[in-house]
């Protein structure tokens, strides 16, 4: 909780003077708790200028701007009428009648392992890319 500061009192003008400063730091990602934190400690004896000493710390602490997080590209697309793995969006060679569908040859224990092997893989380069994937990514 943040208690007051009888030696940090301000008038409506000088408040107003120092609300574009307090914006910009809630626009960079901080809150209450953070700017509490700034302002507060440390106060000198006699506060001769309240508005001297907010405008200087807002100034001279404020957090550096957050950079723009850009989303993450997908190393992969699907097809847009089978969902198989294509270079680029758009529907596969065997949807768009280009190719003959690749028959899968062999027993299900060995689709079923080699499956098992590709998503295994998938989740450790996801992992190791920085994707949150919960659980999943365990092993």
């Amino acid at each position: 909780m943040i208690r007051p500061e009888p030696r940090l009192r301000l008038g409506e003008a000088e408040a107003r003077e120092l609300a574009p400063l307090v914006a910009q730091w809630l626009e960079r990602g901080s809150g209450p708790a953070d700017l509490a934190q700034a302002l507060l400690p440390g106060l000198p004896a006699p506060v001769h200028s309240a508005v001297a000493v907010l405008r200087y710390r807002l100034e001279r602490k404020m957090p550096p701007a957050q950079t723009a997080v850009r989303p993450a590209v997908a190393r992969y697309a699907e097809c847009a009428m089978c969902h198989d793995p294509v270079p680029r969006p758009g529907i596969c060679g065997p949807c768009a009648g280009l190719a003959p569908r690749p028959v899968g040859v062999g027993s299900d224990a060995a689709a079923a392992r080699t499956g098992a092997d590709r998503a295994r893989a998938a989740l450790r380069s996801a992992k190791a890319v920085g994707l949150n994937l919960g659980g999943l990514a365990a092993a």
